[in-house]
């Protein structure tokens, strides 16, 4: 019990127990709205004290946040997905970079293309709780993305491979189909000059896949050729059939 002079204030100190917060502080029976709950506050002030006070206080389990993105300790090549996932406890209204998350789903997959920056902010009552990882990705081109989309590219020719990755057979391709050039942009869109308009969606999938236009096709790439298999049947045996290209010129599609 402290005695106040009438209109007075009164300074008072609140400290939970180890694995406790408080979570609401009651002036006679009822929260006052002039006292905010910090998360490490443990002084607060009642002003203006006019008549008898009680104060009452009520303790939760502390609430905690957990914001985990993997892979991690890495340079994320450039177009790969990371992991971004989230633990919380005794938290209502969480936020991943200000978009509201679903508590239940605990986690998403994403696509980088630049260095990203996560928050995690939870709330409940007054008290903000936050978690912050940071992803640095790779320069795009020497990522398996950029060699892909760095410069156009033209068939140079077809083929056939054993599911181990011996060459069984190449032809060459007509002087038509020499002709067409393809653009992978960096964008995620693929056209040909044979026909501008069209275009398809493309990503990579993982360090040996690429999907286009929901195709899942096997990708071999490196700065002067690409291979881009499905697998077929010959003669009763399951085979790579290989579209091999090279660079159509030495101009990238985005001179940036």
């Amino acid at each position: 019990m402290a005695d106040v002079p009438t209109g007075e204030s009164c300074s008072f100190s609140i400290t939970p127990d180890p694995g406790h917060s408080l979570h609401a502080l009651l002036v006679n029976g009822s929260k006052d709205p002039a006292v905010t709950l910090t998360n490490s506050a443990t002084s607060y002030l009642l002003t203006n004290i006019t008549a008898d006070v009680v104060l009452g206080v009520q303790f939760i389990p502390t609430p905690w946040i957990k914001l985990t993105v993997e892979p991690s300790g890495i340079v994320l090549p450039y177009g790969d997905t990371c992991t971004v996932s989230w633990e919380i406890a005794n938290l209502s209204m969480v936020y991943l970079n200000g978009e509201p998350v679903d508590t239940y789903r605990n986690k998403k997959v994403l696509r980088l293309f630049a260095d990203t920056k996560f928050t995690l902010t939870g709330h409940f009552g007054d008290y903000t709780f936050t978690d912050e990882k940071e992803v640095e990705v790779g320069d795009w081109t020497t990522s398996k993305f950029g060699l892909v989309s760095k410069y156009p590219w033209r068939y140079d020719s077809l083929g056939r491979s054993s599911l181990d990755g011996k060459v069984l057979k190449r032809w060459s391709v007509t002087p038509e189909e020499k002709d067409v050039v393809y653009f992978y942009l960096r964008e995620g869109i693929l056209y040909s000059s044979k026909d501008s308009s069209r275009t398809n969606p493309w990503y990579i999938l993982d360090e040996n896949t690429i999907v286009i236009n929901g195709s899942v096709r096997k990708l071999q790439v490196d700065d002067k050729q690409m291979i881009i298999s499905y697998q077929t049947e010959n003669h009763g045996e399951i085979v790579w059939f290989d579209m091999i290209f090279k660079h159509a010129s030495d101009v990238p599609n985005d001179p940036d």
